[in-house]
């Protein structure tokens, strides 16, 4: 193997916990086998960068599921993608007619600004985020206050509404829709829609290519429906057993999150 790709949330950053030393010996191991090491996180620069650290061993972050890609060791911004401030009062627009909450991320690198709306009833997963990101936040009340750029549009749905997540993929096909899972309460299903270009697989891709390493020699490990975009293009593809169940029979399986699977999937590919 030359490359690995690993999801951070509920791969090597279990819920409400922290990365354990025996990760991080992994991804030193790893490292010291000249290997390239890359995390992919759904999760804004900003928010990754809570857990970890400027040492943190590993070479490349591709963040905001693919909308950033970072390299680690000099926090060089490598690419960049956003959504005109057209569009995005378009997709707002869009939205709003659903009558359900949504959260707009500002432009890369401070997309931990966003905009945000107040339709009631509000989802708890969606208060959850603006309780704990309150001081990055302004609300909106109509599409025309949106005054810039964007990375992403976020709806947070119940399981009344999951039918939406197809519907707006027909709807929106000039657009990446990805579905993921909350890293907050690890419950909730969050719908994202990104530029086209945007998903972790095209930007691990993208890297990939740019490092001149076959997909081949690159092994990834995953939790949640959004990580199956970059695991589909690895020579090898793991899923931690915490990962959602009609995903397991799909790709090879090791440990849970918190039984240490990310240290077992390295063993298995050394």
């Amino acid at each position: 193997m030359k490359a690995i790709i690993t999801d951070l949330d509920g791969t090597i950053l279990p819920s409400g916990g922290t990365i354990s030393p025996q990760t991080l010996h992994a991804l030193q191991t790893v490292g010291n086998r000249s290997i390239v090491r890359i995390v992919a996180t759904g999760r804004t620069l900003f928010a990754a960068r809570k857990f970890l650290t400027d040492d943190f061993p590993i070479d490349y972050l591709v963040f905001s599921s693919g909308a950033g890609i970072m390299e680690w060791k000099n926090k060089k911004i490598l690419q960049a993608h956003h959504l005109s401030k057209e569009e995005t009062q378009e997709l707002a627009t869009y939205l709003w007619e659903y009558n359900i909450n949504f959260i707009v991320q500002q432009e890369i690198p401070d997309n931990h600004y966003f905009y945000y709306t107040d339709i009631y009833p509000a989802h708890r997963d969606y208060l959850r985020r603006l309780e704990k990101f309150r001081d990055y936040g302004t609300l909106i009340s109509n599409p025309e206050e949106i005054r810039t750029p964007a990375t992403q549009l976020i709806m947070i749905l119940n399981d009344r509404q999951l039918a939406l997540v197809e519907k707006i993929k027909q709807d929106l096909p000039r657009y990446s829709v990805i579905r993921s899972t909350s890293p907050l309460d690890n419950q909730a299903v969050w719908l994202e829609i990104y530029p086209s270009c945007v998903n972790k697989g095209y930007s691990c891709q993208y890297l990939l290519n740019f490092l001149k390493i076959a997909t081949t020699d690159c092994a990834g490990i995953g939790n949640d429906y959004n990580d199956t975009d970059f695991l589909d293009i690895c020579g090898k593809a793991y899923l931690v057993k915490n990962a959602p169940s009609p995903l397991l029979p799909h790709y090879r399986t090791v440990a849970s999150d918190i039984q240490e699977g990310f240290s077992e999937f390295i063993a298995q590919i050394l």
